[in-house]
């Protein structure tokens, strides 16, 4: 029997705070996207303990394609920048 991971979420109280908020995500893989509706991933269900998922609104760039209104799930050690649109304004840099 494997143990549960602790979740962090470092990114809990910014993403989670409001579901009709965006937030331009770029991830270290390149992609680029408008998302919101975001929630944590239950760590005990991957074993990752730091899984999100939410909505996407639009891909700005990258290789992933995901159509608006899909879901896409990403770990917060992926993320390299966080711009929330409502404050127009970066909100995390990595």
């Amino acid at each position: 029997m494997s143990a549960i991971p602790v979740a962090s979420h470092r990114f809990r109280e910014l993403l989670g705070a409001d579901a009709s908020r965006v937030f331009r995500i770029s991830f270290r893989d390149g992609n680029v996207f408008r998302l919101r509706s975001f929630s944590v991933v239950d760590p005990s269900i991957y074993s990752i303990p730091d899984q999100w998922t939410a909505e996407v609104i639009e891909r700005i760039s990258g290789g992933r394609v995901f159509h608006s209104g899909s879901g896409i799930d990403f770990v917060e050690s992926d993320v390299i920048e966080i711009f929330d649109e409502t404050l127009g304004a970066k909100v995390y840099v990595a």
